[in-house]
């Protein structure tokens, strides 16, 4: 029991110290969206999870509309439309092919960073589409970067980083590729609403990038509040499923001895007993009493008392090891030991097997005709009957005990 207590103990404490960590983080605002490395590494993996089971069919759609979008190619193409088709089958292979094998637990680490480096692909890609392709078929492709950009804060809606990596690095190349390329005059007064245009469009995608960045700010840490609130509730669930085996423990445990109390003793014993009326097994019980142990608590106090009486315990544990088997502090210096499916011969075995170890613990005793600690053993068994009261047996080991005491001690009797 003080095993059990300490352990207990220390698993409390243990959860303690969680519970108020995740407190702690709960009060902190998530300003930094940065956990410590621990719980950064648990928050990640419980949400690229679960983003593998929200996100695969919004990502594989995704992708074949980016396919589908390949009427354009040869709409627009004109020479070019061959390879334009070509390279957009690749890109929509190589990303739908990545969604079946990076989109399992294995990998699951990898799943938002697979995604993020697909997204940055796609968007170069069309970028591709317009250096490739002669004014004014450009142009149109030059529209396809807002619904990518729209795509991208579905598919990424709670990874800021995410959103901001792959919205960022291809806009900084698309405004490298505008004031770059060398445009061919096709009509001046196309030429001059696309030039007037052009700006406007650079400034409403930037708008939706920071409007994106900034959603995406606010779910993620909306994700992460979550995240610890759950934490908070598995860890004070499992606080409470320990506190909860604890008082069990207590309620049926002797607190001196660690063995099973009285209470827990009559309760096995019933239930034992109703198994063996029905299945016709023998049941076997054994009281166990430490001789003169009023002499030891007067001669060496009660606080050595209660070390022997722990020590002959330890002894007691390595028994009773099978389903069903209780052995239990009766009461003061009374033990019994209930050893269900078994016959009288093999109990009578066993209590002299304890009646020998405890002797060969050697523990003085100066109010003992032995000079040391020894126990009386009395032994009982029989097959339930209907018409037999349970008690019966126990009266019948009880009887035994009494009779070994009564002709010298230390000894068994059945």
């Amino acid at each position: 029991m003080v095993a059990s207590t300490h352990l207990f103990n220390k698993q409390l404490e243990q959860l303690e110290k969680q519970i108020n960590r995740y407190q702690a983080l709960l009060s902190s605002g998530f300003k930094s969206l940065q956990f410590p490395i621990d719980i950064e590494n648990d928050y990640r993996w419980r949400v690229n999870a679960a983003f593998i089971k929200s996100s695969r069919g919004i990502l594989s759609f995704g992708v074949l509309l980016y396919l589908a979008f390949g009427f354009t190619d040869y709409a627009l193409g004109q020479e070019q439309a061959d390879t334009l088709w070509f390279i957009r089958v690749v890109v929509s292979g190589v990303m739908l092919a990545g969604i079946v094998l990076i989109f399992n637990r294995q990998l699951v680490r990898w799943v938002v960073i697979g995604t993020t480096l697909g997204m940055i692909v796609i968007g170069l890609s069309v970028i591709l589409f317009m250096l490739m392709l002669d004014e004014p078929y450009s142009y149109a492709y030059h529209l396809g970067m807002i619904p990518w950009q729209v795509f991208i804060l579905i598919a990424l809606r709670s990874y800021v980083r995410a959103i901001a990596i792959s919205s960022i690095s291809v806009f900084i190349v698309y405004i490298v590729f505008v004031f770059t390329k060398e445009y061919k005059p096709y009509a001046p007064e196309v030429d001059s609403l696309i030039q007037d245009m052009r700006p406007l469009f650079i400034v409403f995608w930037g708008l939706l990038i920071a409007m994106g960045i900034y959603l995406g700010f606010y779910m993620e840490q909306s994700a992460r509040i979550d995240y610890v609130k759950n934490r908070l509730l598995a860890l004070d669930a499992e606080r409470l499923s320990l506190l909860s085996e604890e008082l069990r423990l207590l309620s049926t445990t002797d607190a001196l001895t660690g063995l099973a109390n009285r209470r827990h003793f009559e309760n096995s014993f019933e239930s034992e007993w109703r198994r063996a009326l029905r299945a016709k097994d023998s049941i076997a019980l054994i009281m166990i009493d430490i001789d003169y142990f009023k002499n030891y608590n007067d001669h060496y106090g009660h606080q050595a008392g209660d070390q022997c009486l722990r020590e002959v315990s330890e002894v007691f544990q390595t028994y009773a090891q099978r389903s069903g088997e209780v052995i239990a502090r009766y009461g003061g210096e009374e033990f019994v030991v209930l050893l269900p499916r078994m016959t009288l011969a093999s109990g009578q075995r066993i209590a002299e097997s304890l009646c020998k170890k405890i002797q060969h613990l050697n523990i003085d005793h100066a109010g003992s005709l032995e000079k040391k600690v020894t126990i009386s053993v009395g032994v009982a068994a029989m097959i339930p009957q209907l018409d037999v009261d349970d008690e019966l047996l126990l009266k019948e080991a009880d009887r035994a005990l009494y009779r070994a005491k009564a002709n010298g001690r230390n000894q068994v009797m059945v």
